[in-house]
């Protein structure tokens, strides 16, 4: 059936695995922030890694549920409850009619995934659920909404995530990178600065972009004609500091940029608050493509 939304929260949307096939055309390629935690909750479903789920940020959001369901809440801990009642992060979770669910504060991490059996059922947007707010592509959560998907014939096992799988939120991180093919266009000790400092997240990022804070990289090359650019992108500002693009990033752009965050690793990034320590390391391309379809075949991705 369906849940009614009390209170929606902070900043909390629909996302499936993204929109692909549409940069031609401006469109991002959006899609969850945390690729880890959506494949993890629609995993525990037995759902497909398409599903759409609902993605919480940073908390304050109340849903009040109309019929049975199966569910599992997976990244962030927003203090969520059932009921009042504290509930595991990274199980299957079966919720009966009137139960009250509850994402308050965020105690580590940033965004926080209910996935639901079968997937929430909205239409889609050039071939995806995903809402990109920036594009006027759907909405965020409006209190009042409701949320369609499908009632549970019969509760599911009480399966969970092993727990040597669960990420770390409140660690510094080292994130890998591919060079660029702008890589050359920044001098020995220009990439020395890149790579021998610790970075900080700071507040002026979101979906589109996190934005980190350090010493200044000098010299840095003026902006540039604007070209295509691709999520995971690190751009190097005129200030001289880093932006690494994200899933709701614009398809353009005139910074050099000096390399592509690995896919995977990208996740990890958007589950990191203000604050949060950042460092760089280079990863070769066979090693980056081999963890790419370990991944891609365990969750049973498959992008057309």
């Amino acid at each position: 059936m369906s849940f009614e939304v009390i209170k929606a929260g902070f900043y909390s949307l629909i996302q499936d695995y993204g929109r692909f096939g549409f940069a031609q055309y401006g469109l991002s390629q959006s899609g969850v922030a945390d690729e880890h935690a959506y494949c993890w909750a629609n995993h525990l479903l037995d759902n497909d890694f398409n599903d759409a789920v609902l993605e919480i940020t940073f908390g304050s959001c109340e849903l009040n549920a109309l019929d049975n369901m199966c569910i599992a809440v997976t990244g962030a801990d927003l203090d969520f409850k059932i009921n009042g009642v504290p509930q595991p992060l990274w199980h299957v979770i079966n919720v009966q009619p009137n139960d009250t669910l509850t994402w308050s504060t965020a105690k580590s991490g940033i965004r926080s995934y209910l996935a639901v059996k079968g997937g929430f059922q909205t239409k889609p947007l050039f071939n995806s659920k995903s809402v990109n707010v920036r594009e006027n592509i759907g909405t965020q959560l409006l209190n009042g909404d409701m949320l369609s998907c499908q009632s549970a014939d019969k509760s599911m096992d009480h399966r969970m995530m092993p727990s040597e799988f669960i990420p770390d939120y409140d660690r510094n991180i080292t994130l890998r990178v591919l060079p660029s093919y702008q890589f050359d266009l920044f001098d020995e000790q220009q990439k020395q600065h890149f790579f021998n400092q610790r970075y900080t997240v700071t507040s002026a990022s979101d979906r589109t972009g996190c934005r980190l804070d350090g010493h200044v990289m000098t010299n840095v090359q003026a902006r540039m004609v604007s070209e295509g650019i691709c999520y995971g992108s690190v751009e190097i500002t005129t200030q001289g500091l880093p932006i690494i693009l994200l899933k709701d990033s614009p398809t353009m752009g005139g910074y050099p940029k000096i390399a592509t965050v690995f896919s995977l690793d990208l996740a990890k990034l958007a589950q990191r608050q203000a604050g949060c320590g950042v460092t760089f390391e280079l990863i070769d391309i066979e090693t980056a493509q081999q963890k790419r379809r370990e991944f891609n075949a365990f969750f049973a991705i498959n992008i057309r």
